[in-house]
């Protein structure tokens, strides 16, 4: 059974996850991936992001792509969970709290590519 615990207060905003994902890349684990990632979070503090991964770096916009790589959807308060470790990424799409549109080897290394 799956617990879902309730925020923190002291959790970070989405803003700023979205600003700090480029410090928190690790280029090693991305060394092969040429891809962008929509997130489509949803709620209280949602909007849409994107993350741009190439040559080992990576960069996060503001705004919706046509045609990335790789579509996440799920609620701001989900993302926030899943970054802060309380839910993990298997856990959410098991319970219908995350969809996602793209290859499933790129959803699976996903969470590698980050450091808490």
């Amino acid at each position: 059974m799956i617990e879902h615990r309730m925020s923190k207060s002291n959790d970070p905003t989405i803003s700023q996850i979205i600003q700090a994902m480029p410090q928190r890349f690790n280029p090693k684990t991305a060394a092969d991936v040429d891809a962008t990632i929509q997130f489509i979070l949803s709620g209280e503090d949602g909007g849409k992001y994107f993350a741009t991964i190439n040559n080992g770096t990576c960069s996060l916009d503001s705004g919706e792509l046509e045609s990335p790589t790789l579509t996440l959807k799920m609620s701001a308060q989900t993302y926030i969970d899943m970054v802060m470790g309380r839910l993990t990424g298997q856990q959410a799409f098991f319970t219908r709290k995350l969809t996602y549109k793209g290859p499933i080897s790129l959803v699976i290394r996903l969470h590698k590519f980050f450091d808490r």
